[in-house]
């Protein structure tokens, strides 16, 4: 049968009642049986009596060890009710057989107070088994049959008065039952109060943690959202605007700028040489450099401005309410500030920046064309020399789209053999003959025509063709070596140039001993030039592979010296073997006396370390006769000659002496 918790918790707290009561009822129970084998002893026969009280006293004693097991352990109450109520039983049943095994028959009063005592016995327990109406029952009901049937035996009288006394057990018992019932509603009421206030407790403690848990989990979802939007709208190295956020800025400020008839600009803006440093010095100083250039920018702005990075060492600045003064004094700042030195842990880093300008609507009031057209200008700052500023123009349009063009034909320029190499000869002036030749490069594109170096390589370094196309300069070169090697027998120095690139991102000592080996030649044949300004700005990893070229016996020259930085201290850590004269220097000798003065200090530099000099440029017999003079022992120009392809210089290197001695006279 289902029994509910509610009915068992009152079960448990009758029990629990009842189990209090129950000393007073062993107490009691022992105390009136003691008083009783009091008054029949004597009267009985002593055996019946003793073996009685004993019966009681065992039993006492036994329900005293139980009671003292359980008691103060209420969840064992339920379980051990049973016991409980077969005590209580064999108590009112032993209390009771008094009447049938020690009854004293020859002694009336005697008998009286037997009687009085069982009735007293029932009463008393009325109050001791209220709560308990099975407990009242166990203990009251052998006494009430025993007293029934011994009141049988006796004498009308007392039979009339067990009767009435039965009566009043029944009126009693009727009574209980009431007040039972009464209390059991009481206590039912009582619980359900207790349980509704804890629910109700419960409720609120729940409520107030759902609540808390509520506010945590919005709390955290809001500071979930605030992080995804930063990492979604800023740079997360510099907190700039990223490129996502600029667009929507970007429209905002053209939406206003319409609505007002104001005027935009979009100021696009590079940092010069940041990638050299980022390949040199790591990536790390890198952050820190564009984390120190962000906080410079931003110094510089007005609450109607905004920047942005968009990626790498671009930044990109929104001026609203602009006008030409507003935007070239912010450009002209923007270069001062930059270009002043950073210091990082004793490190001094010097950067510029070309910058950019586009405006709207002048321009264009699209918004990707405006971005396109302020990087274009950007690119033309940099072609003009980087740290500097410029404003779109149509013109640049018409640049980039032939730049763009050249790109995509280079492409495809070493696979449709539209490169060929030209040799300008290298004259020794002592033993007048031919020592060498520079290696230069020459593109015949079938659509186009010739092209110039000076238009093709710049965009090819710019582009990262420049390592391609510097494996097959190198390839060819050899391969013209050995033709000449194996046509005269002889081994001219082949001098090449090399890009920053070919240093940076490619094993140049592996690729050159690779084609060394593939064409039989020695290294004495291979002369490689760097400019004096791609060495100095990549210092550590130039010296690097310098070292390594060194050994393998590679001659190392340096072109157009003195047109660069002029440091003389890489001259003397460096592994440089030549010095070449720029023609800048040598066209307007010996009318010039500072070119003069240059080109004396120029070769006297050369000599006192002990390194080979040439000139070249050469067009005059004044510019040879100074150069000679001056102690110059190799020149090149087209004084001899302008470049040759690999069949005419092989034909060149057949003229006889005195044919050159004619111009070294």
């Amino acid at each position: 049968m289902y029994v509910s918790k509610l009915d068992t918790r009152i079960q448990a707290e009758r029990l629990e009642t009842l189990v209090q009561n129950l000393p007073s009822s062993l107490f009691s129970t022992a105390s009136v049986s003691l008083f009783l084998f009091y008054i029949v002893y004597g009267r009985v026969q002593t055996i019946n009596a003793v073996l009685w009280i004993t019966a009681i006293l065992a039993l006492t004693l036994i329900r005293t060890k139980h009671l003292y097991r359980i008691k103060g352990k209420p969840e064992e109450y339920l379980n051990e009710e049973s016991k409980i109520l077969a005590g209580i039983f064999f108590s009112g049943l032993l209390f009771g057989s008094s009447a049938l095994f020690v009854f004293p028959f020859s002694d009336f009063s005697a008998q009286v107070l037997i009687f009085f005592l069982f009735s007293s016995m029932i009463a008393g327990s009325v109050s001791l088994y209220s709560v308990h109406i099975l407990a009242f029952l166990a203990y009251s009901l052998p006494i009430l049959f025993i007293f029934l049937y011994r009141a049988s035996t006796l004498s009308d009288m007392l039979l009339i008065l067990f009767l009435v006394g039965l009566v009043y057990y029944a009126v009693m018992l009727t009574t209980m039952l009431r007040v039972n019932r009464s209390i059991l509603k009481s206590l039912k009421t009582q619980y359900l109060n207790k349980d509704l206030a804890h629910n109700l407790s419960s409720a609120k403690e729940e409520l107030e943690n759902s609540y808390i848990e509520l506010k945590q989990e919005n709390s955290a979802r809001k500071e979930t959202e605030k992080r995804l939007y930063h990492l979604a709208n800023y740079d997360t190295l510099t907190g700039l605007a990223n490129r996502h956020m600029f667009k929507e800025e970007l429209k905002r400020s053209i939406k206003t700028t319409k609505a007002d008839g104001s005027q935009m600009a979009l100021i696009f803006l590079d940092l010069d040489n940041f990638k050299i440093i980022n390949d040199t010095m790591g990536h790390a100083m890198g952050d820190k450099l564009l984390i120190a250039a962000s906080s410079r920018l931003k110094s510089l702005l007005d609450s109607k401005s905004h920047i942005a990075r968009l990626g790498g060492d671009e930044f990109v600045i929104i001026i609203n309410q602009a006008n030409n003064k507003k935007v070239t004094d912010l450009a002209d700042r923007v270069i001062s500030l930059l270009e002043k030195p950073f210091i990082f842990n004793e490190n001094e880093m010097f950067i510029g920046t070309s910058i950019g300008i586009s405006l709207y609507p002048d321009d264009t009031q699209e918004i990707e064309t405006l971005l396109s057209y302020a990087d274009t200008a950007m690119y033309t700052a940099k072609e003009k020399g980087k740290n500097n500023y410029q404003f779109f123009t149509s013109q640049m349009n018409k640049d980039i789209q032939f730049r763009h063009d050249i790109e995509t034909k280079l492409h495809h320029a070493i696979g449709n053999n539209e490169f060929r190499i030209e040799y300008q000869p290298k004259i020794d002036i002592n033993t007048q003959k031919v020592v060498g030749a520079e290696a230069l490069l020459r593109w015949d594109q079938k659509d186009l025509g010739t092209i110039s170096p000076s238009i093709f390589i710049p965009i090819a370094e710019e582009s990262s063709l420049i390592s391609l196309i510097g494996r097959w300069v190198i390839s060819q070169v050899c391969s013209d070596i050995a033709h000449l090697k194996e046509s005269f027998n002889n081994d001219l120095c082949i001098s090449i140039n090399v890009s920053s690139s070919q240093i940076l991102h490619q094993n140049l000592p592996q690729m050159l001993q690779e084609n060394l080996d593939r064409y039989a030649i020695h290294t004495e044949c291979i002369e490689l030039e760097f400019t004096e300004n791609m060495l100095i700005k990549q210092a550590r990893k130039s010296l690097e592979v310098l070292r390594s070229l060194d050994k393998m016996g590679i001659t190392l020259s340096i072109d157009d010296f003195g047109t660069g930085y002029s440091s003389l201290n890489y001259l003397k850590t460096l592994p440089i073997h030549v010095l070449k004269i720029d023609k800048s220097f040598i066209s307007d000798i010996p009318n010039s006396e500072g070119d003069c003065a240059i080109v004396k200090s120029i070769i006297s530099l050369a000599h006192n370390l002990d390194l080979k000099i040439i000139a070249e440029g050469i067009e005059t017999p004044e510019q040879l006769r100074f150069l000679k003079e001056n102690g110059c022992s190799v020149i090149q120009g087209f004084y001899f000659s302008k470049p040759l392809d690999i069949n005419a210089f092989s034909a060149y290197i057949n003229v006889s002496s005195p044919e050159l001695a004619t111009h070294l006279i």
